[in-house]
């Protein structure tokens, strides 16, 4: 069964888009932290910058996505928009700066206890969220699917804040096998959410077939199979290749999707390049799964991994994303203000496809520098000037989409 969006329930404007800004502003310590990474792993050069990716950049996308998802797809209605806005986006940036300038200081303890406050509380928020995303009577797939992935992100900070308890407070827990089940259900939140979130935008943008039905009713549960059975492998014999478990649905999502692009029914949408890339990377992922089974624990091995999965095709989505909803939701919200026969401005007007095109090109030119930085990473500076230029294209583009909405509101009759 797939999801039919109800746009009347959207939370307020502000508070999506709060969370995009803050991501695309993370872009910066991201591209600063590519300087000093070295060739360990793991190493805190090496963790700096995942986090900064994984909480900064994509944490706030994600969860922006997430609280928009959950009212128009699953209907759970926002009903403390200002807390969601203020308190709980407050809250992760405190957090994931918090976090992160503990790793840049070399596990401070004092920064690591601070960050363990508020990602506590953040997780306490989040479990309010749950408690009414569980009880909705929505039974589609995109639904399923948010409900697994907001649990996957509960059990990571939890892992995260055992973590930060070994480190930060002390506790004699086992660290060894704390940051391989962290680092297994953090993958399982991202896909997740990307698998519920395709199922609705795939064919309402993109004009594609919907999803197989076998695999909107259990794509999502035979991921999160595949991630248990993987976590109680860790448990129990720790060196063995618990990893290559995860490859089946990874492979299979990413066959499934990269054949429904070719079926579009509107081949020349410049959205479609951002897909293609994205799928395209996390083929490759796939690909690489099997190596760590003889491979190990080579640094280089878990730098591409960690890249394909965060900074290819994740980032690639959500970069592709908000050049198409940010301008949806700008329509949307001024629409909705407008008097009835009164004409709006298009989509294209608050952000041309040029605009996305050319940050599509600066994503292409950053996936050989990263293999640059995968294979040497004292050579991040690439990368990271790349990273400064997608940076300053978002902000130039949305700044130019909010002055084309704010002329527009006051363009409406009163």
């Amino acid at each position: 069964m797939q999801a039919m969006p109800s746009f009347d329930r959207a939370p307020p404007l502000s508070l999506p888009v709060r969370y995009f800004l803050a991501a695309a502003c993370w872009l910066l310590p991201l591209a600063a932290s590519l300087l000093r990474t070295d060739n360990d792993y793991p190493s805190l050069s090496l963790l700096l910058p995942l986090h900064l990716l994984a909480l900064g950049v994509l944490g706030n996308v994600m969860l922006g996505a997430l609280l928009q998802m959950v009212a128009v797809v699953s209907g759970v209605p926002c009903l403390r928009p200002t807390w969601w806005r203020l308190g709980v986006w407050s809250l992760w940036q405190l957090a994931t700066a918090s976090l992160c300038w503990g790793f840049y200081q070399g596990l401070a303890p004092p920064w690591l206890q601070l960050a363990s406050v508020l990602f506590a509380l953040l997780a306490a928020a989040l479990s309010g969220l749950l408690y009414g995303l569980w009880r909705s009577p929505a039974a589609d797939g995109s639904s399923r699917g948010l409900r697994l992935a907001l649990g996957l992100l509960l059990l990571t900070l939890l892992l995260g804040l055992s973590m930060l308890a070994v480190l930060g407070w002390g506790r004699p827990w086992p660290l060894p096998s704390l940051l391989p089940l962290h680092r297994l259900a953090a993958q399982g939140w991202v896909l997740l959410l990307v698998m519920a979130v395709a199922q609705v935008i795939a064919p309402m943008f993109l004009l594609t077939p919907a999803y197989p039905a076998w695999w909107q009713r259990h794509g999502a549960t035979l991921w999160l199979l595949a991630l248990l059975a993987g976590a109680g492998g860790l448990l129990w014999q720790p060196q063995w290749p618990w990893w290559s478990l995860a490859w089946l649905p990874l492979a299979l999502f990413a066959a499934l999707s990269l054949r429904l692009l070719r079926a579009s029914r509107r081949p020349q949408e410049w959205l479609l390049p951002y897909w293609w890339l994205a799928f395209a990377l996390l083929a490759l992922l796939a690909a690489l799964l099997p190596l760590l089974a003889w491979q190990g624990g080579e640094p280089w091995l878990a730098r591409a991994l960690a890249w394909c999965l965060l900074g290819g095709f994740a980032l690639t989505l959500v970069v592709g994303m908000l050049y198409r909803i940010v301008p949806f939701l700008l329509w949307l919200h001024l629409k909705n203000a407008a008097p009835p026969r009164h004409r709006v401005p298009a989509m294209h007007a608050f952000v041309p496809e040029t605009a996305a095109r050319h940050s599509w090109r600066a994503l292409l030119l950053l996936q050989p520098l990263a293999a640059l930085w995968v294979w040497q990473p004292q050579l991040g500076w690439p990368l990271a000037l790349v990273l400064l230029g997608l940076l300053a294209l978002l902000l130039r583009h949305f700044a130019a989409a909010a002055r084309q909405y704010r002329a527009a509101r006051r363009a409406l009759p009163s």
